[in-house]
């Protein structure tokens, strides 16, 4: 995964003026979907400080992780939540693929962090159980992810259809879905 796939450039910025224009739309749509998008952002870094007790870039290295994961486990088709829950437990047990390991370099690459920050924070992770770590089968979830998969992905999942929910009443949410790159 490269940074190329996570990064928009400057020739890929919308106007939401012309968007709104173009829509004949007047009223200031953009400020109450930008709002309820805030207030969803603060929302988790609290619950991420809180709940899983640990920082936020742990938590970005540890979606890293999850990406990773999943991608290996869409590979064989899309999954339920329920049976993502499963894979996701047994995807700790397994031995790891060589050329599909998990390593701090490819996480430090992806996130642009230096290499020994992911280290220091994969291993404070791995204490806590969240991950995994050995030279063989590189960087997993650990047994911990479970409760996190159980408690904290559950209310993340409603929070992000609440947000839906504010943008679809408020009109951003059409306006998002019919933003074309010009």
């Amino acid at each position: 995964m490269s940074s190329e796939k996570t990064n928009i450039g400057n020739n890929k910025v919308i106007s939401f003026e012309e968007v709104a224009k173009h829509k004949g739309i007047t009223e200031p749509i953009f400020s109450k979907g930008l709002y309820h998008w805030v207030m969803f952002i603060l929302s988790l870094y609290t619950r991420v400080r809180e709940n899983l007790k640990i920082d936020f870039e742990s938590f970005v290295i540890l979606q890293v992780v999850v990406s990773h994961s999943l991608y290996q486990l869409n590979k064989s088709g899309t999954k339920s939540f329920n049976e993502l829950e499963e894979q996701m437990i047994s995807i700790t047990q397994k031995k790891t693929n060589r050329d599909t390991k998990l390593t701090f370099a490819s996480i430090a690459e992806v996130l642009q962090l230096p290499r020994e920050t992911v280290r220091r924070k994969v291993l404070s992770l791995t204490e806590k159980n969240i991950l995994s770590f050995n030279s063989l089968n590189g960087i997993k979830l650990g047994k911990a992810y479970k409760t996190i998969y159980k408690e904290f992905v559950t209310q993340t999942t409603l929070d992000l259809s609440v947000l839906v929910k504010k943008w679809k009443k408020s009109g951003a949410l059409e306006t998002l879905i019919e933003l074309e790159n010009k």
